[in-house]
């Protein structure tokens, strides 16, 4: 894991949390000038990918408070960290099924435009899941797979089950 200054991990959270105020006002947006009202089909993968984007602005400010109080311990983030960990896969399993409802009760409300922006938010949302919890996702790591900060520091967590070395 490399060093990041305290003006690199306070940029990283607070882009963090600039992304999630612009992907919700666009979901809102896209809803509303659709149907007049808030759509489905965009509000579960949109909510999962803005879910995703805070745990990464939460990750990035417990870093950036590590550097501003080196001394201080936060004993109870990675354990949080590695159970939002897991209620990231389960999330995954939500876009599907509404997919597999409407495939079975309404098909002609599954095969519209809607959708497509749906599966959009749905694939950025897996990458942004691989990216901050397994894998640096950047167009000259797809070969090497260097490990993100998070998946580092999650790693050393669940060895050593949050005890002091």
């Amino acid at each position: 894991m490399e060093k990041k200054s305290k003006k690199e991990l306070n940029r990283l959270y607070m882009s963090e949390l600039v992304t999630v105020l612009v992907c919700g006002s666009l979901i809102y947006m896209l809803s509303d000038s659709s149907v007049g009202q808030l759509d489905i089909r965009l509000l579960i993968p949109g909510s999962i990918l803005i879910f995703i984007i805070l745990e990464s602005a939460g990750y990035w400010f417990y870093r950036f408070q590590l550097a501003e109080n080196p001394k201080t311990d936060y004993p109870w983030v990675m354990p949080v960290f590695s159970l939002l960990k897991k209620t990231n896969l389960v999330l995954f399993f939500l876009y599907p099924l509404f997919c597999l409802y409407l495939l079975i009760i309404d098909q002609s409300m599954l095969f519209i435009p809607m959708n497509i922006f749906g599966l959009i938010l749905y694939g950025f949302s897996i990458l942004e899941n691989i990216n901050y919890f397994y894998y640096n996702v950047t167009i000259g790591n797809f070969k090497t797979k260097l490990p993100s900060d998070l998946a580092i520091d999650l790693s050393n967590y669940e060895i050593t089950k949050g005890k002091k070395i």
